[in-house]
């Protein structure tokens, strides 16, 4: 009897050992494809066998898509599959959602035009989102495309802070307005090279010391305008537009890594770099405009300000700048 009793355990045993290895099992990342067909059609399927195909729920369509088969999907041979479609393609603005058991899926895309995406999507909150702007999805219509750039490089400058401190450096040095256009001209024709070279893959650099670099172009200015209020003054003043056009080739990889990283569809590389750039260029002569207006202000209400604080927000500059220089540094060649 108590061979029995401990035999039973034993089998009880194997058995949560085994289900709990089983529930396990289905927590990992899964193979998965979105394929685009004619006619707007769709089939996504993720590697799965019969005995965790419950793991993977019916997806969430983007609105005006519906599926064309099963919504709880089929089963086909190694592989669970859902098909759906809509009355237009899917979109840059369009996102699919996955309610799957899953730490995340391994995500290969491919696009009727021949594109061809690849992403690792992690699960957050329970969810699976695939976000058709990061997989290289069509803007729809060439206004779409011209909005969508256009506004990402506007974004993209404007919230970077790094940039827009390197033309305040600009800002501070530059006198008379014709030096002024000639530095800013410089400034926008060297970043515009960079940008494009970067975006046609013909230069590509790794981000982190490109970064570096960056935050370096500002501690350079900042140096040079300490130099210069202490009656030495260097290069950035004699020929400031020569500064601007070597920092600038830096500055143009930064905005590729905006840019190439949303994933470009092939077809739209030329017009993502054209209404991008103008993006960045409308940004910063904004910011050059209210720069000039703010300092035009200050001199016409006759605001007097003593040498000694004068001088802190260039130390401010050159500080945060130093900060952000030794942090990418320290990044470069470390994993993530």
């Amino acid at each position: 009897m108590a061979i029995k009793l401990g035999f039973n355990c034993l089998l009880g045993w194997l058995a949560l050992v085994l289900s709990s290895s089983l529930y396990a099992h289905d927590i990992g990342v899964s193979k998965t494809e979105l394929r685009e067909s004619s006619d707007n059609s769709y089939l996504i399927q993720v590697q799965a066998g019969p005995t965790i195909s419950n793991v993977f729920a019916t997806p969430i369509l983007p609105q005006g898509f519906d599926f064309v088969s099963l919504p709880s999907g089929s089963q086909i041979g190694g592989w669970k599959v859902f098909e759906f479609a809509g009355e237009r393609p899917l979109q840059a603005e369009d996102t699919l959602v996955l309610p799957w058991n899953r730490d995340g899926i391994m995500l290969k895309v491919y696009w009727q035009d021949g594109s061809v995406a690849d992403k690792l999507i992690r699960n957050e909150r329970g969810v699976i989102t695939l976000s058709m702007n990061e997989l290289k999805a069509s803007s729809g219509s060439i206004l779409d495309a011209a909005k969508r750039y256009f506004f990402l490089g506007f974004e993209h400058i404007l919230l970077g802070l790094d940039h827009l401190m390197f033309v305040l450096g600009l800002l501070w040095i530059v006198k008379g307005n014709l030096n002024l256009v000639k530095t800013i001209t410089a400034f926008t024709v060297a970043h515009s090279i960079t940008l494009g070279l970067a975006t046609f893959g013909i230069l590509v650099l790794p981000s982190r010391p490109v970064e570096a670099c960056i935050a370096l172009s500002i501690v350079f200015l900042a140096v040079e305008i300490i130099r210069a209020q202490r009656g030495q003054e260097g290069l950035s003043y004699r020929k400031p537009w020569l500064v601007a056009f070597a920092f600038g080739l830096l500055h143009g990889l930064g905005f590729a890594g905006a840019l190439t990283e949303i994933g470009l569809p092939d077809s739209e590389v030329p017009l993502a770099l054209l209404f991008f750039n103008l993006g960045v260029e409308a940004g910063q002569l904004s910011f050059v405009l209210v720069m000039l207006i703010l300092g035009y202000n200050i001199r016409t209400v006759g605001i007097r300000v003593s040498t000694a604080l004068a001088g802190l927000p260039i130390y401010f500059l050159g500080g945060i700048a130093s900060y952000w220089l030794f942090t990418r540094l320290t990044l470069i060649g470390t994993v993530g």
